[in-house]
């Protein structure tokens, strides 16, 4: 068997290295972009839901998504979630929001999947005292590399201190 000389096996072991160093390079610097876009869905989220309309609420989800809430049947797909929000908005006594926040608490993110959960502080015009809640939501990259929810599941508590805030709406 021949053998391999010292000069060859350094230049292999140092060409090993430095592809490791960029793939965990990559694997920062997606993992940041993929925060990034996260963080971008967040923000859409609270413009949305201030927005009172169902065209902006419709740009937060993906084609598949499911939304979950208490005292109603699960919401299956963008097009029954965004004909529900159309029905809601045509509503003429329908309460308007005047304060939405949430404060999200963990986000794991594998792959083109991201889970989180939090709490959340919402205001409308048919309620003097703000609500709060609890949130779990699984987000799904799309094609272009944005993000967008896949599975919601919140719902409203009785009592502040079961969903604690630093900064809930007043």
């Amino acid at each position: 068997m021949k053998q391999i000389p010292g000069k060859i096996m350094a230049i292999v072991g140092s060409l090993a290295a430095s592809a490791a160093i960029a793939a965990f390079a990559y694997q920062n610097n997606s993992a940041e972009q993929a925060r990034i876009g996260i963080g971008q869905l967040h923000q859409l989220d609270v413009e949305a839901t201030l927005s009172d309309k169902a065209d902006e609420l419709a740009k937060l989800w993906d084609s598949e998504a499911v939304r979950i809430q208490p005292g109603r049947a699960a919401e299956v797909g963008k097009p029954e979630i965004y004909a529900n929000d159309k029905r809601w908005e045509s509503k003429a006594d329908r309460p308007k929001t005047l304060c939405y926040k949430s404060e999200i608490k963990d986000v794991q993110i594998v792959g083109d999947w991201a889970f989180e959960w939090g709490y959340f502080s919402y205001k409308d015009s048919s309620n003097p005292k703000p609500m709060r809640g609890k949130v779990l939501r699984v987000m799904k990259r799309q094609t272009d590399g944005s993000w967008k929810f896949a599975r919601v599941m919140g719902y409203s508590e009785k009592l502040d201190s079961a969903a604690p805030m630093s900064n809930p709406c007043e």
